[in-house]
C-alpha cells in the first residue's frame, strides 16, 4: 500500500478540516455532533439540538470587534427550543453536566474557527462544573482543542460569578485553567467584589455588570487598580449610551451587550470575513 507524501491533499488539510470531514451530515444516535447543509456544526442533547451564536465584545470608541463570546441556542423537532439554563437543568447528575458543558464549549470552538473567526473566543463554564470536576479544570478541554489544532492563546475561559462566593475554590479553578494555557475572565457586580477579584485572583479580564450602580469615582478607581495589576476591564450588559459614556470617561474602553451589538451566527462570521477579504483584494488590485 502506498504511503501518502507530505504534499498529498490529505496532508495539507488542517486537523480541524479533517475532523469536520468525518462528521455525519444528519443527526445520528451514536454521534454527539453533526454538520448541517450550511456547514455549521450542531450538537445533540436529549431531544434538543444545540447551535452556536456569538456575542461581540467591542471597543467603545469605534465599535471594532476584539472578541466574541459563545452562546448556546437550542431547538427541537417541534421548533421550540430551551433556554440555556433550562437545558443545563436537565443534566441531573454531575457526569451528564460535565459532558454537556464540554460539548457546548467544543461546539463553539469548532464553529468559530471553522467560520474563520478572527478574534479571541470567550467560553463560559457552568457553575456546577466547578464542584463536579475535582481537579485540573481545563485539562480535558485543552487536549480536545490541541487534537483539532486550535490555538489555546485565542481562548478565554469565563468563570461564573457564583464562584466569587468561595475564594479558595475560585483561586483553585483560575490556577487550573491558567496552567492549562487559558486566559481567564471573571465577573463583578459591585466595587468591593471587583477590587477583591483583582487583588486575589488577578484575572486577565474582569467584566463589570453595568446594570448595577457604579459611581464615576468607583469606575475611575477600578481602572487605576486594573492598570497596575495588568487586568483588562470590560463593561458587560451595556443597555444605553450613558453607560458607554461613563465607562469611556473612566478610561474603560471595551464593552458588550445590546448597545455593543447583537448575536451573530457562524454563517455571519464567515460572510463578514469573506467580505473583508474581497475588499482587501479589490483595494490591492486598484493599488
Amino acid at each position: 500500500m502506498a504511503i501518502a507524501g507530505a504534499n498529498a491533499p490529505e496532508a495539507r488539510l488542517s486537523a480541524l478540516e479533517r475532523y469536520l470531514d468525518t462528521l455525519p451530515r444528519q443527526p445520528l444516535a451514536d454521534r454527539q455532533l453533526w454538520r448541517d447543509t450550511r456547514g455549521q456544526v450542531q450538537g445533540q442533547f436529549f431531544n434538543c439540538s444545540l447551535t452556536s451564536a456569538f456575542e461581540p465584545l467591542v471597543t467603545l470608541a469605534g465599535r471594532e470587534v476584539v472578541a466574541h463570546e459563545g452562546a448556546i441556542h437550542t431547538y427541537a423537532q417541534d421548533g421550540v427550543g430551551l433556554a440555556a439554563w433550562k437545558l443545563f437543568a436537565m443534566a441531573a447528575d454531575d457526569a451528564t453536566l460535565v459532558s454537556l458543558d464540554r460539548l457546548s464549549r467544543l461546539l463553539h470552538a469548532i464553529n468559530y474557527f471553522a467560520a474563520d473567526g478572527a478574534h479571541r473566543l470567550v467560553l463560559n463554564v457552568h457553575n456546577r462544573l466547578l464542584a463536579a470536576v475535582a481537579d485540573d479544570h481545563g485539562s480535558a478541554f485543552r487536549r480536545a482543542l490541541q487534537s483539532l489544532g486550535l490555538p489555546l492563546e485565542r481562548f478565554v475561559i469565563q468563570v461564573p460569578a457564583s464562584a466569587n462566593d468561595d475564594l479558595p475554590l475560585l483561586l483553585h479553578v483560575v490556577g487550573n485553567y491558567r496552567r492549562n494555557g487559558f486566559a481567564v475572565s471573571l465577573q463583578a457586580s459591585d466595587p468591593a467584589e471587583a477590587g477583591a477579584l483583582m487583588a486575589h485572583a488577578v484575572p486577565d479580564w474582569l467584566k463589570l455588570d453595568m446594570r448595577r450602580t457604579w459611581t464615576d469615582r468607583q469606575l475611575a478607581g477600578l481602572r487605576a487598580s486594573a492598570a497596575s495589576a495588568g487586568v483588562t476591564l470590560i463593561g458587560r450588559r451595556l443597555q444605553d449610551a450613558l453607560s458607554v459614556e461613563r465607562l469611556q470617561a473612566a478610561g474603560i474602553g471595551l464593552g458588550q451587550g445590546v448597545f455593543a451589538g447583537g448575536l451573530v451566527t457562524p454563517a455571519d462570521l464567515r460572510d463578514r470575513r469573506t467580505d473583508r477579504t474581497d475588499r482587501r483584494t479589490l483595494s490591492e488590485e486598484v493599488a
